[in-house]
């Protein structure tokens, strides 16, 4: 079965974008210091994505997926494709768990909290990688929305970057 990975940064106080959605605090993976993304995308085929989270990927001029299978869940555009994407609606769990029993590499959940908490619910995600910058954001969008579902976790490792930046990788115990 393949495994669903939530990989995403946020600012020490758990915000994920600006209240206007910007990202523009977040470090950039570069040459120097990608933050274990080159690894992690290479395990990945298929991404899973809210419409918000779509919309600034394609702001953001090429495509940053390339070839892997977009899913973009959406309740206006349900059936409408893309050349990089497919838009469905649904119970996002049931989405997830649909994709999950194809065959296939792992399947990486973008974007935040009305992704990430029904996921949770439905006890569909395996991992959680956590980026954290140095940086308190004040004013965002929060990645656990209020009201947060109780997950178990098991730590596996804690790595911290030569800028700052702290990451987290956890097992969520479904």
């Amino acid at each position: 079965m393949r495994k669903v990975s939530l990989y995403i940064a946020a600012s020490l106080n758990g915000q994920i974008a600006r209240c206007d959605g910007s990202i523009d605090w977040l470090p950039r993976p570069g040459k120097k210091q990608d933050y274990g993304y080159a690894d992690f995308i290479r395990r990945v085929d298929t991404l899973v994505m809210g419409r918000k989270t779509y919309d600034q990927a394609v702001g953001l001029g090429n495509w940053p997926y390339g070839v892997r299978r977009s899913v973009v869940l959406s309740r206006t555009d349900c059936g409408r494709r893309e050349a990089q994407a497919e838009f469905v609606a649904g119970d996002v769990a049931d989405i997830v768990k649909e994709l999950r029993a194809e065959p296939g590499g792992d399947i990486w959940l973008v974007g935040g909290g009305e992704v990430v908490r029904p996921c949770l619910a439905g006890r569909v995600i395996d991992e959680i990688i956590l980026s954290i910058p140095p940086l308190l954001l004040g004013e965002g969008i929060p990645l656990f929305l209020p009201r947060p579902l109780q997950a178990k976790l098991h730590l596996r490792n804690c790595h911290a970057f030569p800028d700052g930046l702290v990451q987290l990788s956890y097992e969520v115990m479904n």
